[in-house]
């Protein structure tokens, strides 16, 4: 924490008023050991310079080499991570950031920042307490439990192989291998996204409601395989070959997506694309039947079932001129969809009636 409640003057010790309760009741729901709760600024009305107590906190959390910091303010966290830090200050850091596993560049040794909301947001949110306790500090208890079973190392970050603006010898290698391993059967599924450019405000196409063309596509093997390229970027006799071999996959080998059947399926058909609708996997759909009164995103899918951080922020502000950027974000999203898929699959083998 940075600062006590002022509902915790009476007692004199932080978070012992009525949002110490809030904290302590979903603590207790995560089934997490109890915490120790630092305060970096502890008197109430007292005046503190924020770059003595952030290092005071830093020399603190070096000299003990805590694993797992919960920042529960947006000023904290920003000293924190400061790379993490946006012109879009406030609630919206968490609101990004929650439960994610992230590193300070301030600290020197192994460690996971994992930002929290704070007791008041809880307390005035409360419908969000459970996922609070079960996703966000979810997270912090599968994290210390592999701490704790794995002589306190912690548990590194995924690793994906993410091939992007790949030569025209390596797309067709690639996707002839989808097609190789799907007719030997170790290749049940791909996931695949598209990315679309939409027109320019102020210019004809976009005031008549133009929706845009697909720039890139993705495809991934596996949750951490996949290639991103450029629909356009390749000689028409070569693109003739892409576009047939792309063709057979999308007709031939199941899809998972998300937002697939509402949004990507719809931009490949009019591009003259044939989309098996009959065999592909919606993750978005998925989710609703599984967990109705949840957010629904790929960016919470992300946060509930995988361990990426946060990286929506990527697919914003690019230009023609940053492919790869572009393309990065392409590929990370049909693995991280690919990788909700299977943990979707989980649950529903799980719970067989929902399958019905």
């Amino acid at each position: 924490m940075e600062t006590p409640y002022s509902t915790d003057v009476d007692k004199g010790y932080i978070l012992s008023g009525g949002l110490g309760y809030v904290f302590r009741k979903t603590w207790a729901l995560s089934g997490l050991p109890d915490p120790y709760i630092y305060c970096m600024k502890p008197c109430i009305g007292a005046t503190y310079d924020d770059a003595v107590k952030f290092s005071e906190l830093v020399v603190k959390l070096c000299a003990s080499g805590t694993p797992f910091i919960l920042p529960t303010s947006v000023n904290l966290f920003s000293l924190l991570c400061s790379s993490q830090v946006t012109k879009s200050q406030g609630k919206a850091l968490f609101k990004k950031y929650a439960g994610n596993l992230l590193i300070s560049s301030s600290l020197n040794y192994p460690h996971y920042i994992i930002p929290q909301y704070p007791p008041d947001f809880i307390g005035a949110n409360y419908d969000y307490h459970e996922i609070q306790a079960f996703i966000d500090l979810g997270h912090v208890r599968e994290e210390y439990e592999y701490w704790r079973d794995h002589g306190a190392t912690l548990q590194p970050l995924p690793s994906r192989q993410l091939i992007t603006e790949p030569s025209y010898d390596d797309l067709l290698s690639f996707l002839y291998r989808i097609r190789f391993e799907y007719d030997r059967g170790n290749l049940p599924y791909v996931s695949a996204d598209i990315e679309t450019i939409r027109p320019k405000k102020k210019t004809p196409l976009y005031n008549i409601g133009h929706p845009g063309i697909p720039y890139t596509i993705s495809l991934a093997m596996s949750p951490f395989y996949a290639i991103s390229f450029s629909l356009w970027d390749y000689s028409p006799a070569q693109l003739v070959v892409i576009w047939r071999e792309l063709d057979w996959i999308l007709t031939n080998v199941p899809t998972i997506g998300q937002n697939w059947s509402v949004f990507d399926a719809h931009f490949l058909e009019a591009m003259g694309f044939t989309v098996n609708l009959r065999t592909f996997q919606d993750c978005l759909i998925r989710h609703h039947i599984l967990w109705p009164g949840l957010p629904h995103t790929l960016q919470f899918q992300t946060k509930q079932y995988t361990r990426e951080p946060f990286y929506k922020d990527e697919g914003k502000q690019w230009t023609p001129k940053q492919k790869q950027q572009l393309m990065r974000y392409n590929a990370l999203d049909t693995t991280v969809t690919y990788e909700v898929y299977l943990a979707q699959e989980a649950e529903l083998t799980a719970k067989p009636y929902l399958k019905g």
